[in-house]
């Protein structure tokens, strides 16, 4: 990141900003797992996987804007590298 201009800079802290709420929301959702459904309101069975997938998919969006190979924690199999924030 040394070498990023200002304006790189400033997206890349808008990624970590969003990836920090996603990531604290993955296990926030695991407070709704024990319902399935009240009154008219029905849990979404797959939010954990879904909220993951979003965690997922910025993590490699931003692996995407510094152009750097998302590795096996974003989903991604195969050699590469890990980016570690």
């Amino acid at each position: 990141m040394n070498n990023f201009a200002p304006a790189e800079i400033q997206v890349v802290r808008y990624y970590l900003a969003n990836l920090y709420t996603l990531e604290g929301a993955v296990p926030g959702a695991g407070g709704n797992l024990d319902t399935d459904q009240a009154a008219v309101w029905k849990h979404n069975k797959d939010e954990v996987r879904d909220r993951s997938q979003l965690f997922d998919g910025w993590g490699r969006r931003l692996c995407g804007f510094i152009d750097v190979p998302p590795g096996s924690g974003l989903g991604v199999r195969g050699p590469g590298l890990s980016m570690v924030v």
